[in-house]
């Protein structure tokens, strides 16, 4: 039985051609489609969902409640939880206050509460934070009072 070496074979032309190899490579990769960058959230005009109060999470049996700053106005709109929401908005230098915020008047089984806590929220509300699609709404000590998540498919 004969061995075979497995040696690798030199070409004859050395690396002589590995520049123009890795050239062509740094080529396309600076051609190459860009990966998305996360969308840019805004806090106007997104419609936000309710996620926590004071750092609980909300009852998931109630309505979500929901809020849309609309851009120009001042105005929101939005679910408490159980009743429409309405009311003023006053944007400034990273602080953020709510006014004037009405809703309906019906009863519901569930989610009253919550939706109390979430209008004192907003009326405590002074300033907010703006991250990885998360609206967090504090208060004037800097207390987290809400968390809402952009939500595209609300408002």
């Amino acid at each position: 039985m004969t061995r075979k070496s497995h040696r690798p074979t030199r070409s004859r032309h050395g690396l002589r051609g590995l520049p123009a190899l890795l050239a062509a490579l740094v080529s396309l990769a600076a051609c190459a489609t860009p990966v998305a960058d996360t969308p840019v959230i805004s806090l106007t005009s997104t419609p936000w969902m309710l996620v926590s109060l004071a750092g609980t999470s909300i009852d998931t049996q109630a309505r979500p409640a929901t809020l849309v700053l609309e851009a120009g106005n001042e105005r929101i709109h939005g679910h408490a939880g159980c009743n429409r929401l309405s009311g003023s908005y006053a944007l400034d230098e990273g602080q953020l206050e709510f006014s004037r915020l009405i809703t309906t008047k019906m009863a519901c089984a569930q989610g009253m509460e919550q939706e109390q806590a979430f209008i004192a929220a907003l009326a405590a509300t002074a300033t907010y934070r703006l991250e990885q699609g998360r609206l967090t709404l504090l208060n004037a000590d800097g207390d987290v009072l809400a968390v809402l998540m952009a939500e595209p498919s609300v408002g």
